[in-house]
Order: C-alpha cells, then structure tokens, then sequence
C-alpha cells in the first residue's frame, strides 16, 4: 500500500511538470501562427474536411478499411465544424449571409453522416461524396477570408495566449505545491497506522491472553456451578442433574434408586456457642470424612446448611440402611476444632424404591423419612413408609379445612373454671379453643394448633378466641375473670396489644378482668417483642400468667423482669405428686418460688382428692382439672346447672356476686 501511494505522488510530479512543458511548447508553436489565428482555424477545418473527404472516399473503394477509422475522423471533422460558431472566426462566418450559410450546409452534411453514417452502404456514401465535394470551392474562398481577417486579430490572440500560459503554469505550480502537502500527509497518516497496527497487535496479544484467562475462568466457573465453595463437595444443582441421570440409568436397567438425606443434630448450637467459623470448620472436617470412605465418585453431595445427600442405585433397602449407618459412625466420631472437643450426631431419612421415577417425589419422600428422624430425637435412621405421606397429605388437607373453619366460624370456645384450693370457689374460667369440624366433630386443640402455628393461621384463631371469651365474659352476672391462652406466634407480632385492646373496648370487657396464658418457650427468643408486649398489656392491668411452668426453659430472671401474676404448675407433675417423690419436691420448690415473688400458683389436671390434699399442704393457690369440672361450652342454663350440682356434692362453690 506505502509502495502505491509513492508511485502515485510520484506520477503526479511527473504529469504536472509535463504539463507545463506542453504548455511552453503550444506557446512556442502559436507564436509562430500569430497572425494567422483565425486562417489557421479556416485551413484546419478545409484541411481536416479534405482530409475527411479522402478517407471517406477511400473507405468506399478500400474494403479492407473499417468504419471506425472513418468515424474517428468525422469525430474530428465535427469538433472542427465548432469553429465555425465559436470565436471570432464564428463573428466572422455570422456577419457573412453566404459563408453563414456555407456553415450551416457543412453542419448538415456533417451531422447527416454523424446520424447515418453506421446505416449507409459504400455506395451510398460513395454517392454522397459528390454533395460533399460541391462544398470543397466555398471552403477554401473561406479560407482565404479568415486570412484578410486574422491580421487585426493577431496582437490581441498573442496576448490572451500568453496570459492563459501564465495563469496554467501558476495552476501547474500550485498543483506541484498540494502534490507535496498532501505527500507529507501521508507520510504523516502512515505513521499513524505503523502506530495503529503496532496498538492492535498488542491489543490482539493481550486479547490472547484474556481468552486463555476466561477459558481457565469459565473452567473454574463450570466446576464452582456444580461444588460447594466451603467443603468443594458437589452442590445441590449437581444433585438434581445426578438424580435425573440415575433415574434414567435405573430406569433402562430396572433397578432400584436409593436417596440418603442426612441433617446434623444440634448443628445450630455449634454456631451459637463456639461461632460460625467453628461450624464451618467442622463442615469441612465432615466432609473430609465422608470423601475419605471410597465412596463412587459424584455420590456425596452437600445441599445447603448442615443437609447433606447421598444417590445410588441398585442397592437393597438393608444395604442403604447399613451403608447410611457407616456413614453415620463416620460423622459421629469427636472433632478437635480451636483445641475444643465437638460431638456431633446426625439423622438419616432413606428412600430406596424401584417403581418411583420422579425425581421431585423422591426427594420428598427422603425428606419425609428424615423429618420424622429428626422428630425421633439425634442419630435415628428412617426408611420411607407410605404412612409418612399420608401423615403430610393429611395435615394439609387439615391446613385446608382449617382454612375454610375460620370463614364458616367452625371454632368454638369451652370453658373450665379454675377453683380456690382452700375455699374451693370459682376464681375464673379459662377459655379453651375446640373445632367442631364438620365430618370429624369435635376436635381437641392438640389435634390443629401445631400446625395453625405453623402456618400463621394462629394468629387469626387466637383472635377469633380472644374475642369470643372477652364477650361472653362481660355478658356474665357474676364477673369472675377469664383466662385466654396466647400463642408464640401470637406474642411475636407488634400488633398483639393492639388487638387485646381493641377487643376489650369492642366488648366492654375490664381489663383486669382478663387474664393471658403464656408458655416459656414463647419468651426464650432473640426479640425483646414478646416482652415488650407483655409489659405493655401488664401496665395496663392485663393478668399474665405463664402456662406449663417446669417444662420449658424455666428462667428466674424472666420471671422477675415481667413479674408474672400466677404460675401454672404443669398437669405431668400433679399426676405423679401421689407416686413420686422428685414431683412433689418439685411442685413444693414451684409454690415456695412464687410466693417469694409475690405470684399465685396453679396446678393443672387435678383429678383426685388426694393430688387436691396434697396440693393443699404444699400452699398451691388455684387448682384446675376434671375432679371440679371437664371443658364444657357457655350456655348459659348448663354451666349453672353444672356448678349447682358440683356445689351440691361440696367440690366447689358458685363464685359469689
């Protein structure tokens, strides 16, 4: 390219000073015919015309000779033919009435032959010739005119010649001058694309070397898609895409495919005591252990969290069992993490079938195994059973039907009152929630709370509760209290002691009439929300109670933050107060606790006379149990009826008005 640009300024250079000496050179020549300007111009077109004549006529003898060579000349004879309109020759020709139309005769006959001179024959042409030859007399008459004519004319042509010589040559010059600009601009640009393509081969180099970088990082993203970035073991994608491919292979071969899901126990506890890098510490050690036993390759797999899976296939249902036990002995040994001693156990649910093809179902069904170990307490090992589905698809067709039983307001409130130990008068009714469900019947709280809990719709239940307890209560005569149980999920939300309040106005219900049941477990959580509302409730006059007190996780400074009204004693330690030693001492340590912290006690599930007696002596305030009377619907008629004969046989006494 550099090469053809060079060849190319260089001709320029070489056309241009050319030029100029063609120029000097016409110059030299027209000097020479000065005073013959407009007879030259005559005898070159009676010249050229006879010249044409001659060809013309050789042309129709000469059979070897071709038109062209005939056109060519005709080309030139009209060229020529222009100056008989142009110049002073034409002024000339115009101010003569015959040469004007000498002029216009020969402008025929030339135009006739430039229009059919490709059509005619030689004889036709050889005819023609004798109409062209009757001009050859008046042209050479205007050559010798245009002679006379000329003398005038001479200084003035020199003149205009020498000046259109000179403006030429000052063109010529500034042509010579652009020629050499526009060289140094290339040789300029040139260094620009030296410097250019030296940049893109640079750039194509380090483009090389991104292109190898990416396929190393596209490598390295491939296997960070598939393993788990803390054990490097293969991920939960790479489970799914196994799964499928077992299934397949299962599936051709008819054989069985076996899903492992294990879940450490207490993991949770590991991260809380000795903090999160210690748990993933001890995940990485696991897995260590587990690639250490010569399983197959893409067998172990780590789902998230402390979950880890394992897939095979033909394996038998005693075989998984045993080969999930190996691998449980294996994670159970001790782990020295940060010098400290770890003892972690883990549990197994095991789905071994050899009609199931659906990779979603099998998951599911090992996860059923493994949540109903994990119910079972640490280290258990569970096969799937068809029983394990029916028990999910029936809680949610109960999910379902619990749904609908708040639209159709299935739910109901039963009423149980809580009695003075010592004067045995009814002190206040506690609330209890019972659903008469429409093919089941009546069903106990037990049956539907867990998982009310479980899907939210506690909070809505307990509401509807709440608010049929306060207004039965403020329609009765006698205004003992009553006694609502509060849900976890219930004391979690900020809008609970909204909602207690708006209720209590709603029915006209005096909140110190009210009393709240609350678990231990509710208060053991992170959030201070619990707390918050319960003091809240408290201030303004709200009873709390906590329920199950013994059971949980019993804590002396909660008690003495919120300072609760009364302890519920729970009903497992007042059926073996009369058997066992530890009950009684522990129902004795409960009542001497509470009155210590100015708080009544209420022992739950009295049945006899004799846990009554011994309540008694221990100092328990309020009893509460079947021995008095069972839960029974408010209808006004019957729970009177019922006091009246329990108050006739001397167990209790109608609550005073």
């Amino acid at each position: 390219m550099n090469r053809i640009l060079a060849a190319i300024i260089f001709s320029l250079f070489i056309s241009t000073g050319y030029i100029s000496f063609l120029v000097h050179e016409r110059q030299q020549e027209l000097q020479k015919l000065t005073h013959y300007a407009n007879s030259w111009s005559a005898g070159q077109l009676v010249s050229e015309y006879y010249r044409f004549e001659s060809w013309l006529g050789l042309y129709t003898i000469d059979e070897t000779m071709t038109l062209d060579d005939v056109r060519l000349h005709l080309d030139i004879m009209l060229s020529q033919s222009d100056l008989l309109k142009e110049g002073d020759l034409g002024n000339y020709i115009d101010s003569n009435k015959s040469l004007h139309e000498l002029a216009i005769k020969l402008e025929n006959t030339l135009n006739y032959l430039d229009t059919h001179l490709e059509k005619m024959s030689r004889p036709e042409l050889q005819e023609y010739l004798k109409t062209m030859y009757s001009l050859d007399a008046p042209l050479s008459r205007l050559s010798s005119g245009a002679l006379n004519k000329d003398v005038n004319l001479i200084n003035n042509a020199n003149s205009n010649i020498q000046t259109l010589y000179s403006i030429y040559s000052a063109v010529s010059v500034l042509l010579i001058i652009l020629s050499a600009i526009l060289g140094m601009l290339i040789f300029y640009q040139n260094r620009n694309i030296l410097k250019a393509h030296i940049q893109v081969k640079s750039l194509a180099e380090e483009l090389q070397d991104s292109k190898e970088k990416l396929q190393i990082q596209n490598t390295k993203l491939e296997y960070d898609v598939y393993h788990d970035p803390l054990t490097e073991m293969s991920n939960r994608l790479f489970f799914w895409d196994n799964l499928n491919k077992i299934i397949n292979i299962s599936e051709s071969n008819k054989s069985s495919v076996t899903v492992m899901l294990f879940d450490l126990d207490r993991f949770k506890e590991v991260n809380d005591t000795y903090g999160h890098d210690a748990g993933d510490m001890l995940l990485r050690q696991i897995s260590l252990r587990l690639n250490s036993m010569s399983l197959p390759a893409d067998t172990l797999y780590r789902l998230g969290g402390d979950e880890f899976a394992l897939l095979s296939s033909g394996l038998t249902e005693s075989h998984a069992v045993s080969l999930a036990q190996k691998i449980c002995e294996c994670i159970n040994q001790p782990y020295t993490i940060y010098s400290t001693i770890i003892n972690i156990t883990t549990c197994v649910g095991i789905v071994n079938s050899e009609t199931e093809r659906r990779s979603d179902y099998l998951y599911k069904f090992a996860d059923l195994a493994l949540y109903e170990a994990k119910n079972e307490g640490a280290s258990k090992i569970k096969v799937f059973r068809q029983r394990m589905l029916d028990k999910l698809q029936e809680s949610r067709t109960l999910e379902h039907d619990m749904a609908l039983a708040l639209t159709n307001k299935e739910f109901v409130v039963y009423y149980q009152p809580i009695v003075d130990s010592y004067s045995r008068e009814v002190y206040s009714y506690e609330a209890l929630i019972r659903w008469v469900h429409p093919r089941k019947g009546i069903l106990s709280p037990d049956s539907f709370i867990p998982v009310a809990e479980k899907t939210g719709m506690i909070i809505e239940m307990g509401k509807s509760v709440l608010e049929m307890a306060c207004r039965e209560a403020a329609s009765w005569a006698v205004p003992v209290k009553i006694s609502v149980n509060v849900s976890p999920v219930q004391l979690s939300s900020k809008a609970f002691a909204g909602i207690v309040l708006s209720i209590l106005k709603e029915t006209g219900l005096s909140a110190d009439r009210l009393e709240l049941e609350v678990t231990e477990s509710s208060l053991f959580i992170e959030s201070n929300t619990p707390m918050n509302t319960l003091n809240k409730l408290k201030d303004l006059g709200v009873k709390i109670s906590i329920d199950d007190f013994g059971t949980g996780y019993s804590s002396l400074s909660r008690l003495s933050r919120l300072a609760f009204d009364k302890i519920k004693i729970d009903k497992s330690f007042v059926n073996s107060i009369s058997t066992q030693e530890d009950a009684l001492t522990i129902i004795k340590l409960i009542t001497g606790m509470a009155k210590s912290l100015s708080m009544k006690t209420v022992a739950e599930g009295v049945e006899t006379l004799d846990q009554l007696e011994n309540l008694q002596a221990l100092g328990c305030d309020f009893v509460q149990g079947y021995l008095f009377s069972k839960p029974q619907p408010y209808i006004a008629g019957e729970i009177r009826n019922g006091l009246i004969q329990n108050c006739a046989s001397g167990l209790i006494k109608a609550p005073r008005g």
